[in-house]
This record gives structure tokens, C-alpha cells and sequence, in this order.
């Protein structure tokens, strides 16, 4: 039965060839877009690396302040919060954290290899104050303060990329003249936000003790934020106390305060817009050629009425019809998606986005298929439950 059906559709090529061209086009781009859209709940269910509950964050301008009275007034606001019971512990870090649009990659050089990787800043606390996990190693303390060279953490990704099964701590590598040493390796850390892929990500130090570390700090004013870890349950209206306490301690500074919880839904948006788009005109697409496919099902249905008579008359039950019509039209669609694979394939074979996992290529192939022939039934089912409910006498009417 399947190979009279595709030796049917085979004759009926020409016929059919635009059908064929749209479920061809519609299962490549339906293809991509799953593979989106796995990639990015597969990167959802994935733990972020890091806490953002109840951790606030301060983002402020010191405009034309020297370094020494950033120095001086940061150290003013450290005395502040220490003062506060609602908050547990603060931080300094860059603005990174809950920004998908903002990336911050450098080079690294080891065993004469170039490793691109992100690169972050951060205090001694950052680890405390955002729950982060240390897999070996430690992370940055006053000990570094002696250390001739630059510590440096970095997570479990960049670790394998630059060392592979190697132990990484104790290690050094390069960034133009500078040395780094490896002191700690991180877990997960997904600071672009829930939906952001991992990838290699290491940490330098801030500290306001050290001239280079403070420097770095304070040369870009929009990028510098303090981190609150804050009581849980604290609400947001201690924002305006805090708030009033450091304007009064920096008159000449813009200070702005902000959830982590509020940043992450920001982010989320931002990161849904792309797929959003891509599932719209998909949908669009789909919808067309499904309207497309129910039509040719339904004129090539009653063209048949005289054959579907004769058929009924010679024996053949209405089941039989029913499954010659559905058949058929499922055959069509593998027509398609056979050539529509032989492109497909091309994506995981050949890497062309190497950052997505061979994995989800496969899962996103099999659900093409599968969504595919549900359409492809769904729209052979009216004309088909016509075709096997009609009698002989009223189909040969049209002979």
C-alpha cells in the first residue's frame, strides 16, 4: 500500500510540485525555528550559576570625581550599609549581570594558543553576595594583595577550553603583557540571564586596597555597581532611606537603585523578542501552506468522486478510503521532507552554528517531522471523512 502511494505521488509530480515546494519551505524554516526555540528552554531549565533573590544592586555617576574621592566616598558607603540590619553583605562588580545585549570578551594566551573568552570584574564578597558555587580553588581574598601576580577565576567552561583534563589552578596565562594566575574554578555562571547559553567566563579582582584594581573600577562610571544582599523580605521602599542616606554622603553623584528581580524579568523580554518573531512568521508560514495543502486535498478529492465510486462498489470499506486519502497526502509531505532533510542535516554536519548542540539539532529534526505530518492530517482529515462516507451510487452519479 505505501509504495502504490508513492508511486502514485511520484507520477503526479508536476501536479504537485508547488504543494511539495511550500511543505519543502515550510519544514526548513519550522526546523530552525524549533531548533530556537529547544536551544532556548533547553538553556532555561539550566541552573544560572548565581542567586539574584533579594540582592538589590547601585548603579551610580561620579562624574568628574578623582580616584582618590571615589576611593573615599565608596569607603563612606561601605561604613553606611554596615550600619543597616536589613543589609546582609555588599559587593562591587561591573554591569553585566541580567544584560543579554552587553558582551565583554578578551584573549587569552596559553601554551601558544589564543582563548577567547568573557571577562568580568569583581570583589572579594561577590561570591557571598550572589550565591556563587566554587567547584576548586578559592576566590579572592586579602591574600592576593601580596601576590606579584594577577589571580584570576574563571568557570568550569573556560576552564576545559584552556586546560582541558588538566588542573587548572597554579596555572598562568597571558593577556597582552599581563599574568595571570589561576586561583579558583566556578561553576555554571549565566550572568546574560535564563535564557543565555553558557560560556567561558573569567573574573578579575576589585579592590579598593590596590591602585591598578581601583583604576579599573572607577574608569568607566556606567559600567561600576555596587551589590546589596539584602534581608529577605526587605521591601523596596527602604530604596528611598538608602537612597537619601548615600546622596547625602556623594551630594555631587547620580545614584540610581534596583531589584536583580525586576533586571531579570528586563532581561527575559529582551531575550523572548527574537524567538517571538521567528514562532509569528513561522506560524504564518504554516498556516498558509496548511491552507494550500487543505485545498489541494479537497479539489483533488472531488475530482476523484467517479474512482472513489467505482472503488466503494467493487468492495473497498469507507476505512480503506479514509486511510487512501490521509495516505496520500502523508506521502506528499515525506516527498518534501526528504529533500527538506538533505539541508537540515547540512546544519549540524557541518557546524555552521557551532554553539548549538548536535543533541538539539536531533530533537528539533524529529519534532519538524512530527508537527509536519499532525498538519498534514489535520488537513487531509475533512476531505478524507467526505470521500469514505460517500456511496456508490452518488459517487458514480459523475461518471
Amino acid at each position: 500500500m505505501i509504495k502504490h502511494f508513492f508511486k502514485l505521488i511520484w507520477n503526479k509530480k508536476r501536479t504537485n510540485f508547488m504543494t511539495s515546494l511550500g511543505i519543502f519551505v515550510s519544514f526548513i524554516v519550522l526546523f530552525l525555528i524549533l531548533t530556537t526555540v529547544i536551544d532556548n528552554i533547553s538553556n532555561y531549565l539550566k541552573p544560572l550559576g548565581f542567586s539574584y533573590k533579594d540582592v538589590w544592586y547601585i548603579t551610580m555617576d561620579w562624574k568628574d570625581s578623582s580616584q582618590e574621592e571615589i576611593k573615599e566616598t565608596l569607603l563612606q558607603f561601605e561604613n553606611a550599609f554596615r550600619s543597616f540590619p536589613e543589609i546582609e553583605g555588599f559587593a562591587y562588580s561591573e554591569s553585566f549581570i541580567f544584560t543579554p545585549a552587553v558582551m565583554n570578551i578578551t584573549e587569552y594566551e596559553y601554551d601558544n594558543r589564543k582563548i577567547r573568552c568573557n571577562i568580568r570584574d569583581a570583589s572579594d564578597d561577590f561570591v557571598e553576595v550572589m550565591g556563587v558555587k566554587i567547584m576548586a580553588g578559592r576566590w579572592f581574598n586579602e591574600s592576593d594583595n601580596a601576590s606579584n601576580k594577577n589571580p584570576l577565576v574563571i568557570n568550569k567552561y573556560a576552564k576545559e577550553e584552556i586546560f582541558g583534563n588538566d588542573i587548572a589552578l597554579g596555572k598562568v596565562i597571558h593577556k597582552d603583557e599581563t599574568e595571570y594566575i589561576i586561583i579558583g574554578v566556578i561553576d555554571e555562571f549565566r550572568n546574560a540571564g535564563q535564557f543565555a547559553r553558557s560560556s567561558s567566563i573569567s573574573f578579575r579582582r576589585i579592590s579598593l586596597g590596590l591602585e591598578h584594581e581601583l583604576s579599573r573600577f572607577c574608569r568607566e562610571a556606567m559600567l561600576s555597581r555596587i551589590l546589596l544582599k539584602m534581608e529577605p523580605g526587605t521591601p523596596f521602599q527602604f530604596e528611598e532611606t538608602l537612597t537619601k542616606r548615600l546622596s547625602n554622603i556623594a551630594k555631587d553623584w547620580q545614584i540610581k537603585m534596583n531589584t536583580f528581580e525586576l533586571l531579570k524579568k528586563s532581561a527575559t523580554l529582551q531575550s523572548l523578542i527574537f524567538p517571538v518573531i521567528l514562532i509569528v512568521v513561522c506560524g504564518f508560514l504554516v498556516i498558509n501552506v496548511a491552507l494550500g495543502l487543505f485545498g489541494v486535498i479537497w479539489y483533488n478529492t472531488n475530482r476523484r468522486k467517479s474512482e472513489i465510486g467505482l472503488r466503494r462498489a467493487l468492495g473497498s470499506t469507507a476505512m480503506e478510503i479514509y486511510k487512501q486519502i490521509i495516505g496520500e497526502a502523508l506521502v506528499l509531505s515525506t516527498f518534501a521532507m526528504i529533500f527538506g532533510s538533505f539541508f537540515a542535516l547540512q546544519f549540524p554536519l557541518l557546524g555552521i552554528f557551532s554553539f548549538i548542540n548536535t543533541r538539539i539539532y536531533v530533537l528539533a529534526y524529529i519534532s519538524a517531522i512530527v508537527v509536519i505530518y499532525i498538519i498534514t492530517a489535520l488537513c487531509a482529515l475533512y476531505p478524507s471523512k467526505l470521500a469514505s462516507s460517500m456511496e456508490p451510487s452518488e459517487a458514480l452519479h459523475y461518471e
